[in-house]
């Protein structure tokens, strides 16, 4: 049994079952608000000059030429995601999940939730489009919804870590989303506890089509999620009668 949030957002999410690449294409974007957007060498810069080029709000994404495998925009229930075309197959399945996996966490379902509080009157305060009243400011803030233009695209220290412990909160519900999509643990948990590390990594990039680092990361996640099975006390052998 999954955690009760993670179970709404993969309903959210409605993706089909084991997707391959081309499914997820042809998918994403007619069960949600999404348009997909494929650039060769995908980096910032080129995501914020797309933005430009529509007049759609880039919340501040850098214009620079550092390197993205996928990043996602959201504002006002719409999201444009960008990946690398360029990439491995395998690479540009995982990206799309995962930025999907952004979008109905950090924005879809939390606009959701204060639609269904709130009502329409709340709009004015999520799009940031107009004046609004204090109270649906505070209600945003007291509920950690976030408001205005929601940017993905994993902002990193030089060490590789992402920057701050919200970041780091955000890739790691997003991770866990979508390795419960693209290899749900109800199937994936008995293999690494019937496999060693190491072929249960192999495993389940070849049976789920996960990349090899991916792969290894679920893996640890599982494990941690596993109640210990070392007994606390070792059974002691009898000492031989000489």
């Amino acid at each position: 049994m999954i955690e009760t949030w993670l179970q709404e957002a993969v309903d959210a999410c409605r993706l089909p079952s084991f997707p391959s690449l081309s499914e997820l294409s042809k998918k994403i974007s007619v069960v949600l608000p999404i348009r997909l957007l494929a650039m060769p060498g995908l980096t910032c810069g080129m995501a914020r000059d797309w933005l430009d080029s529509k007049g759609r709000a880039h919340g501040g994404l850098p214009r620079t030429s550092r390197r993205l495998h996928g990043c996602m925009v959201a504002h006002a229930g719409w999201g444009a995601l960008f990946y690398d075309e360029k990439d491995k197959e395998l690479q540009q399945r995982f990206t799309l999940v995962h930025e999907v996996a952004h979008f109905v966490l950090d924005h879809h379902l939390p606009r959701a939730r204060a639609f269904r509080t709130l009502g329409e009157d709340i709009r004015p305060a999520l799009d940031r489009t107009d004046a609004s009243a204090p109270h649906e400011s505070l209600f945003l803030t007291l509920q950690r919804i976030p408001s205005g233009v929601q940017v993905r695209f994993i902002e990193r220290n030089a060490s590789g870590d992402p920057c701050t412990g919200k970041a780091m909160e955000s890739e790691l519900r997003a991770d866990r989303l979508t390795y419960e999509l693209l290899a749900p643990a109800r199937e994936a948990l008995p293999l690494v506890r019937d496999l060693g590390r190491q072929e249960a990594e192999h495993e389940l990039a070849s049976r789920f089509g996960l990349p090899v680092r991916e792969a290894r990361a679920y893996v640890r996640l599982l494990l941690a999620r596993e109640p210990s099975r070392r007994p606390f006390f070792l059974k002691l052998t009898p000492t031989e009668e000489r």
